[in-house]
């Protein structure tokens, strides 16, 4: 646990961060934004905005800790829901070797989406829910009674709320199956009951927000956006040829080889299914995946161990304390957390180097520069957000797109894949549009092509950006 820490601390690198901290810092000035703000293209869109109070947080830490205590609050973040997942995993005594094995598995499965970013909220409320559900279910603890004012708080931190609906489902689910088989089980029958007023209780929370019954419609708008679902990287399914998705697919299979020799319960089978064909479904839920189906895997591992060690006479039990093995524990435990501090602070110390690296740092100082250059910018996709923190509210520097996909609609989303794909019509839909200046990645179509059409012109160019120009 102490060295997953370095797992989750890394530097900000996320496309979105940028106008997040923006708006947020607007908010704290203006209050909520009712209208888009950053671009010209919808300034005339409503703006459900669904994470405000993640957008305020992050706007007040940077403000007293800057990008560091961004990195650092969102990493213990991330920690604080795998320690969640521990606890579910030990309550029923797994052996601290398969409980290692499996989150060390689940920190390298979930690499790609770990990060400063709002998505860590929704993993650790899900890890949160998830535990209070299996606490619950086995008769430990009655916590899940105060779900509802959790959600209250998940509501208006992140737009991903709704799946602590698909959690409390799978819960209703198996204990109705189980009271249908055996009218006589009062147990299933009481939990089936309070499960039921507690997700009543909790769609009557998702409403205290500012914007009321229209964020019960943002979730659902996302997921049937043609645009987003094939223009947006993290809403792609899973590419398994990807090195770094390899621990994901082992995970997948080490969760089935569990069930095929030890038989799951009906809540652990459907909760891992859901989770499954949510995250093969989109990159981005694979956090989810972890969160549910971690302490399964260590959990069906345990008792295959269990069944095995029994018959063979193994032990992985802690035997009696020893004061020399002690010390050279205590020992351990100090080298790895140093070294884990040592790992944390080298990564974190790249965050000048990331940011010129992942953002168009260069290319924002020469408009800078330049202000009289150009009135209606076309931007990639990507650049959106940090050129928008960068210029706002510089009429002349107002964004075509950036990263809020709902705000921006499904028209824009798909002229915008139209340019930068280079489809037959991309160029009326500059002079449509009236767009006079283009910033976007070096070596991608667009700008190549643009090299070569007389009527634009080429007036910055570094190793990850260029610009061109009307003539």
């Amino acid at each position: 646990m102490i060295s997953l820490l370095a797992a989750f601390t890394s530097t900000e690198a996320d496309p979105d961060f940028w106008w997040h901290l923006r708006i947020g810092q607007w908010m704290l000035q203006h209050g909520l934004p009712r209208t888009d703000i950053f671009t010209y293209t919808v300034a005339d869109h409503t703006w459900t905005d669904h994470e405000y109070l993640t957008e305020i947080a992050v706007a007040l830490i940077q403000g007293w800790g800057g990008l560091l205590a961004i990195s650092i609050a969102f990493g213990l973040l991330t920690w604080a829901g795998f320690w969640l997942i521990f606890l579910s995993a030990r309550a029923q005594r797994a052996p601290y070797v398969i409980a290692g094995l499996g989150l060390a598995l689940g920190a390298l499965a979930g690499a790609p989406i770990w990060g400063p970013r709002a998505q860590m909220i929704t993993f650790f409320l899900a890890c949160l829910e998830l535990h209070w559900l299996r606490q619950y279910l086995s008769g430990r603890s009655r916590a899940l009674y105060w779900f509802p004012l959790v959600m209250v708080l998940w509501a208006n931190l992140h737009g991903g709320w709704v799946i602590a609906f698909a959690f409390l489902g799978v819960a209703l689910a198996s204990e109705a199956v189980k009271f249908l088989v055996d009218r006589q089980d009062l147990m299933a029958r009481a939990h089936l009951r309070r499960l039921a007023i507690i997700t009543a209780a909790s769609g009557l929370a998702v409403l205290a927000t500012p914007h009321g019954p229209s964020l019960l419609l943002y979730p659902f708008q996302t997921q049937g956006s043609v645009a987003q679902q094939s223009l947006i990287v993290e809403w792609f399914s899973p590419d398994f040829h990807r090195n770094d998705l390899k621990p994901f697919e082992a995970m997948i299979v080490l969760v089935f080889l569990g069930f095929i020799l030890r038989r799951p319960s009906l809540y652990d089978l459907l909760l891992t299914l859901t989770v499954l064909a949510l995250s093969l479904q989109s990159v981005r839920h694979i956090a989810l995946f972890v969160a549910a189906a971690i302490p399964i895997l260590i959990s069906s591992w345990s008792g295959i161990w269990q069944d095995v060690s029994k018959r063979r006479g193994w032990r992985l039990e802690p035997g009696s304390p020893r004061p020399l093995l002690s010390a050279v524990t205590a020992l351990a435990l100090v080298v790895v957390a140093g070294s884990t501090a040592g790992v944390i602070a080298s990564h974190l110390r790249t965050q000048d180097q990331v940011i010129r690296s992942e953002y168009p740092v260069g290319a924002a100082d020469w408009l800078a520069a330049h202000p009289e250059v150009g009135t209606r910018m076309f931007n990639q996709y990507g650049y959106g957000g940090y050129l928008a923190y960068r210029f706002y509210p510089d009429p002349n520097r107002r964004v075509y797109v950036f990263g809020e996909a709902e705000l921006m609609g499904d028209p824009l989303l798909l002229r915008y894949q139209a340019v930068a794909s280079l489809r037959s019509d991309w160029a009326s839909i500059l002079d449509q549009d009236r767009v006079d200046y283009v910033v976007f990645n070096r070596g991608q179509a667009l700008p190549d092509v643009l090299a070569t059409e007389p009527g634009w012109e080429r007036v910055y160019q570094d190793s990850y950006t260029e610009i061109y120009v009307r003539r």
